[in-house]
């Protein structure tokens, strides 16, 4: 399992818990800079760590490793991040038949082009 994704599932959980970065930080005794780095993928969750994450998120410590459901919402969606953004937009592409896959992505070509008028 990567961090980046073990860090999505810190942010999912965290985010139905209806606690911010800042305030969950407070509670581990981490800093949100810490936080954010794990979040993002940037630094490694020793299992201590994720261990105590998890018991204050009231998750099980799987719930960690399991592979990420494109398909999760969260109550929050305009707050992720931009990993969090492209996970679920390619989970909505992947969906569409072929077809439409290709429509979907000259409609991005198209707006990515009006920006650039």
């Amino acid at each position: 399992m990567k961090y980046k994704e073990i860090g999505y599932r810190i942010t999912l959980a965290r985010e139905e818990a209806g606690l911010n970065q800042k305030e969950l930080a407070e509670i581990l005794g981490i800093s949100q800079a810490s936080l954010s780095n794990y979040e993002n993928g940037k630094r490694r969750v020793y299992l201590p760590q994720l261990e105590t994450i998890a018991k204050v998120l009231s998750k099980p410590l799987d719930y960690f490793s399991q592979p990420i459901d494109l398909e999760v919402k969260s109550p929050r969606v305009a707050e992720y991040d931009e990993a969090g953004e492209l996970l679920q937009l390619l989970g909505e592409l992947r969906d569409l038949p072929k077809e439409d896959r290709k429509s979907a992505l000259d409609y991005i070509r198209w707006l990515k082009s009006k920006k650039g008028s």
